[in-house]
């Protein structure tokens, strides 16, 4: 299994402290680091602590230039880039200066975009879920010709590109990965198995393993359909990770998190073995990398200690 992380988590917020922390994600070994592409906190309503609603929330893509100038190796992306919020062409301007300033270190991982107050409180239209995801579909057509031709015409239901051009081309070639990230939705599924070359799953607290295993019996079966190796396209997950040695230290977290006692077994929280055996369970259904948060109530530093034991 390999290992991304997530280094703007519920406790880093300045540049300073997502800084510290990509340089020591990287020390540790991880093969990439992450940065969620929201301009603020997610789901913050009015109701919520002042001190919560005004925390910094950094733009992302401004961020991973500054991160790529900090790191030598580690790779360097989004969980996930929101699709709706920048003109694809645009967009591939910023991935392929990206791509030079890491010296070929950046990731392409796109969603169709959910958190609606979000896109009201930038005015951007909050389409269907449909239009989000016809939109996504006919970004990646532009993505992937913008970094490949020297001159791009193209018109499609969305946007139109005359004589542009785009340079230089990528350090990476052909171009950076490109992943689709979603819950599960199995048009994004197939539209990822048709055009990118990776798939992120959220895997959060499921119920049951049930709808992942019949999203990754989704993936094998779409990856035939469009005559594809899955040793050609990677599986990803996004998750937290609780570590924790104590029975009441687990029923304490439970509790906060509003996890219920029958889902425990699914969801990646507990001690080292328990942490060890539900990592080869996803790894033995075709996982090959996991996007991490990784916490504890009881040790100083719970992503040494998953280094250490773990990872």
């Amino acid at each position: 299994m390999r290992f991304g992380y997530c280094v703007r988590d519920l406790k880093h917020h300045t540049y300073p402290e997502i800084r510290d922390l990509t340089v020591k994600v990287e020390g540790l070994g991880f093969e990439s680091v992450h940065i969620t592409d929201h301009f603020f906190r997610a789901g913050v309503t009015k109701a919520l602590d002042l001190k919560i609603r005004q925390q910094p929330f950094l733009e992302s893509n401004t961020l991973l230039a500054a991160l790529a100038t900090e790191t030598d190796r580690i790779k360097l992306g989004h969980i996930v880039l929101c699709n709706s919020y920048r003109n694809p062409a645009y967009l591939a301007k910023i991935i392929l200066t990206l791509d030079h300033i890491s010296n070929g270190r950046i990731l392409l991982w796109l969603g169709a975009g959910w958190f609606r107050g979000e896109y009201e409180a930038y005015s951007y239209p909050f389409a269907s879920p449909k239009r989000r995801v016809d939109e996504l579909e006919e970004s990646l057509t532009i993505y992937k010709k913008i970094f490949t031709e020297d001159e791009t015409n193209f018109e499609g239901k969305f946007w139109k590109l005359e004589n542009h051009r785009n340079f230089p081309k990528s350090i990476q070639k052909p171009y950076p990965q490109i992943v689709v990230g979603t819950n599960n939705g199995k048009r994004m599924i197939d539209i990822a198995c048709r055009e990118a070359d990776g798939v992120n799953l959220a895997y959060v607290i499921p119920r049951d393993l049930k709808r992942f295993r019949e999203s990754i019996s989704i993936i094998n079966e779409k990856l035939k359909k469009y005559g594809r190796a899955l040793s050609e396209f990677e599986i990803s997950i996004y998750t937290n990770i609780t570590i924790v040695s104590s029975h009441e230290a687990l029923e304490r977290i439970r509790k906060e998190k509003k996890i219920f006692k029958s889902n425990l077994k699914y969801v990646f929280m507990g001690n080292i073995e328990d942490i060890k055996e539900k990592i080869r369970e996803v790894e033995n259904l075709g996982v090959e990398k996991m996007v991490i948060v990784v916490e504890s109530p009881e040790l100083e530093d719970p992503l040494k200690f998953f280094k250490k034991e773990i990872m």
